[in-house]
Parts: C-alpha cells; structure tokens; sequence
C-alpha cells in the first residue's frame, strides 16, 4: 500500500503524465543505481504491478536546485529471465 501511494504521489507531482517505458536495458542501467548515495539523484525500486517493473528516479535540478520525480517502467516480460528473476517479488496492490 505504501508503495502505491508513493507511485501515486509521482505521478501526480509529475504533472499526471504517467510513467514513461523504457528498454530492459535502460531499466536495468537505472535499476543499478537503486539504494547508491548520491548527491544530484536518487533511484528507488518501487515494486511490481500488472507484468511490469516500475523505477522511481528523483533529480536535482543545478539551475533551479527544486526536485523532479520521474518514474519508468519496463514490461517484465521483456526483461531476461535472470534479472527478472533477482528482482524484489514487491507487488504494489490497487488501493481497492
């Protein structure tokens, strides 16, 4: 429930775009920054929903200095059956 309230929250914030699909390999290039210290950005892993992987990427804008979430997704489907597989098992549940 956390989880779907978090990727809510994104995508309100976000100006109600959606989360944007991505490659496996672009998701896998972000999924290996999941829980790395940095200064400018954070990725987080937000779980699994309806056969995709969703990613929440948060930035730092150098100009404005004011943050800005983006949030991706790949259909699990399309990833190898290894990474697949290492994913966290985090379902994210409707709120229903």
């Amino acid at each position: 429930m956390k989880r779907l309230t978090q990727l809510l929250l994104v995508l309100l914030l976000c100006g109600c775009s959606g989360p944007a699909r991505v490659t496996p390999a672009e998701f896998k290039k972000q999924y290996a920054e999941v829980g790395m210290p940095q200064s400018m950005h954070s990725v987080t892993y937000l779980g699994r929903r309806d056969d995709r992987a969703y990613i929440k990427r948060r930035s730092m804008s150098m100009a404005s200095g004011e943050w800005s979430d983006r949030v991706f997704y790949v259909e699990l489907a399309e990833l190898d059956a290894t990474f697949r597989d290492s994913l966290p098992k985090t379902e994210m549940k409707d709120s229903k």
